[in-house]
Order: C-alpha cells, then structure tokens, then sequence
C-alpha cells in the first residue's frame, strides 16, 4: 500500500488539524513499509487514525442530516 504524497511548499491543514495534512500520509506510508508482524506497526496505526480524526469528523458533520 502506497500514499501519495505533496510537496512541502503545498502543506495544508485538514479540518482545523494541528498537524500539515501530508504527516498523516507519512504515517501510512511507514506503516505499509513495516513488516506485517512489526512492534511499532500498532503504534502506527494509533497515530494516523488519530491524524486523520479530524477529517472524519469534517465529513460526518458536513454529511451529517
């Protein structure tokens, strides 16, 4: 599994997010270079869920009714 990623001069932020979209990216892109049974691979996962919370919460307030 491979995430496209931007380049830095086009960093932007997600939803209000504190962090630049693209890290969330990074996190996946990690993740999918990790052996499968790796000890940092559940770590991973924690943080680009977390990375990517507040487009999800976005979404589901926008579609939300």
């Amino acid at each position: 599994m491979s995430v496209t990623q931007t380049s830095p001069s086009s960093r932007t932020t997600v939803a209000g997010a504190d962090a630049p979209a693209d890290s969330a990216a990074d996190l996946l892109n990690a993740m999918a270079a990790m052996p499968s049974g790796h000890p940092s691979r559940a770590q991973l996962r924690d943080s680009a869920i977390e990375a990517w919370l507040p487009l999800a919460r976005h979404l589901a307030n926008r579609y939300s009714g």
